[in-house]
């Protein structure tokens, strides 16, 4: 995959979380740049604010990820589009990783690191939207 279908893949994915989040009621502000840890600054309505690194995966193979950000108000938000990025009409789907569980989910292939989606498909991390309000994550302002 070309560099730019990457980065067109990871933007896209930030744009679809970002809106997920906004029709769940919270308030979200996008960051950009090439070279970041935060994707999304989430405001979570009387609990303050957390954080969101997106990765998006046009196919359905694995994430490259290693995970410089762990602290109990950081996520991880996995997209993939299954092989059909450019089909309007399938929905991609979405594992919410809370980041001080995402060590555990590591595995490494040819000097690289990262989450299989055959190691996620079936998980408890597939929707997981009430991740993001847990009564137990200790929200803090940036």
């Amino acid at each position: 995959m070309l560099e730019r279908e990457v980065q067109n893949t990871n933007l896209a994915s930030e744009f679809l979380v970002a809106s997920c989040l906004f029709r769940l009621g919270y308030s979200v502000t996008i960051t950009f740049g090439h070279t970041k840890e935060v994707d999304l600054i989430v405001n979570i309505p009387g609990k303050g604010l957390l954080t969101v690194d997106v990765k998006g995966l046009a196919s359905k193979t694995n994430w490259p990820i290693l995970p410089k950000l762990k602290k109990d108000n950081h996520f991880y938000v996995l997209v993939t589009y299954k092989d059909k990025f450019d089909k309007l009409v399938v929905l991609p789907e979405f594992y919410i990783i809370p980041s001080l569980e995402i060590e555990n989910l590591i595995t490494y292939w040819k000097n690289r690191s990262g989450i299989t989606y055959k190691m996620l498909k079936d998980s408890k991390y597939k929707d997981a939207w009430d991740l993001l309000n847990m009564e137990e994550v200790k929200y803090k302002w940036l």
